[in-house]
């Protein structure tokens, strides 16, 4: 049974993958708004609870994604070619980045002034291209 503040799994809008999410609004017994537990983003509820609708299974099928964990979406990546995070170095979207906390990671948001990493422990908002002064 699906309840506010429970988990379900969804289409993550910014991660573009069915991931588990936990939910914030509900309407007549359908979650409306979902937060994904992997970045964090606040979204409408994409998809439909386990047996809940009719049509759930098919879907899924036609969509052909499937969730995957932190150390498979890692793996994708060049990993080999992780740079040490530093404030003062700039970052692009998709870069592996090795913290000397956090481990490794991948930017999943840049700004002018900070970047949005995913690391095992979740998503993290660091500085990057920092002046040195």
């Amino acid at each position: 049974m699906v309840r506010v503040g429970g988990d379900v799994d969804a289409m993550c809008s910014r991660c573009e993958l069915i991931l588990a999410h936990t939910v914030i609004a509900m309407v007549q017994g359908r979650p409306v708004k979902v937060q994904c537990n992997t970045c964090r983003t606040v979204h409408a509820f994409r998809g439909s609870p386990a047996g809940s609708h009719p049509r759930a299974a098919p879907r899924a099928a036609r969509e052909k994604k499937s969730v995957l964990s932190f150390d498979e979406a890692l793996a994708a990546k060049a990993t080999a070619a992780a740079r040490p995070y530093a404030p003062t170095t700039s970052y692009g979207h998709d870069e592996v980045v090795s913290h000397p906390t956090f481990g490794l990671g991948w930017v999943t948001l840049v700004r002018p002034d900070k970047v949005e990493i995913v690391f095992r422990s979740g998503s993290k908002t660091l500085i990057h291209a920092r002046r040195k002064s």
